[in-house]
């Protein structure tokens, strides 16, 4: 448990650096710079490292291309052209839509049944959402919007929803097809962040940086944080928790961001953050107590 939340408390404040490269560069440009090295350093220490295990099976393309789309490429643009336009605790606390997501793939690829106390922990975390929701900072109020959500909302929600996609699919490497989480994310990474370069490119020109000295000082710090220890970390602890348990403790990284926000960045606080939260919570609380009173069938993956 302690390794959980050490784990979200480095998460959190991944989304407080990510707002303070933004300053630097581009959305596309961060992403691509970001998993290009992240993704490089975990293949060499899978290559060179003597008890690391290196190895690609070719028919397996399919589910790397899935975790490269919507795990790391579509996710993280979307992350950080979101996180361009609104508060970083808020983006963060976005990601509390993770457990909702993991159970509707699990009933629509694994048919894994949902209690009626599951479904009414899920409708009060859905109603949870809307104070926070409708809290929108003045960047958010110049862009269009669809049902009363801004479109840097729309698209934080669209990150969350691939990137609990890309940790399905890779949980299925780990445990099925006895990859290693490091193999999986290095090969991930480096092959989304090249794409992401490739995108930039036409975009935002060859090296659109500003301060190269202080953008690669924050971007090594991201790395180590996000990309080297929370990413394997999760990948280790899917094999010793349930997804839906694990989804469920990342509700502290969104406190852990918001303190980051508001003593870093000067984010402020307000009663949205805090009637959110507490909705959420209970709702997630509900949702996850009965998560463990259901039968899977044989066969099926546990806790997605």
């Amino acid at each position: 448990m302690t390794l959980l939340i050490f784990m979200y408390a480095l998460f959190g404040s991944s989304f407080a650096i990510g707002k303070v490269l933004l300053g630097y560069t581009t959305p596309l440009f961060l992403t691509g710079a970001r998993m290009t090295l992240g993704g490089a350093i975990l293949l060499a220490y899978q290559y060179f490292m003597p008890f690391a295990r290196f190895k690609f099976r070719s028919k397996h393309w399919w589910y790397y291309l899935q975790i490269v789309m919507f795990g790391i490429y579509f996710a993280y643009i979307l992350r950080f052209w979101a996180l361009n336009y609104m508060p970083s605790l808020k983006l963060c606390f976005l990601f509390n839509f993770s457990p909702f997501f993991a159970a509707f793939y699990s009933y629509i690829f694994f048919k894994e049944r949902i209690t009626p106390m599951q479904l009414l922990g899920l409708l009060i975390g859905f109603i949870g959402f809307i104070p926070i929701l409708a809290f929108q900072s003045g960047d958010e109020l110049g862009l269009a919007e669809w049902a009363y959500i801004s479109l840097p909302e729309l698209a934080g929600i669209a990150s969350v929803g691939m990137h609990s996609y890309g940790w399905i699919v890779m949980r299925k490497l780990i445990k099925y097809k006895g990859y290693d989480p490091a193999m999986i994310n290095g090969l991930s990474m480096a092959a989304g962040g090249v794409l992401a370069l490739m995108t930039s490119l036409p975009f935002d020109g060859l090296f659109p940086v500003s301060e190269p000295a202080s953008f690669f000082s924050w971007l090594a710090l991201i790395i180590l944080i996000s990309n080297v220890i929370c990413h394997n970390l999760y990948g280790y602890l899917l094999t010793k928790y349930t997804a839906t348990f694990v989804s469920f403790a990342g509700f502290s990284g969104s406190l852990f961001a918001a303190l980051y926000g508001w003593a870093f960045l000067g984010e402020r606080i307000t009663w949205h953050f805090w009637a959110s939260a507490i909705t959420v919570f209970t709702g997630l609380y509900i949702f996850y107590r009965h998560e463990g009173n259901k039968q899977r069938p044989s066969g099926e993956i546990e806790g997605v």
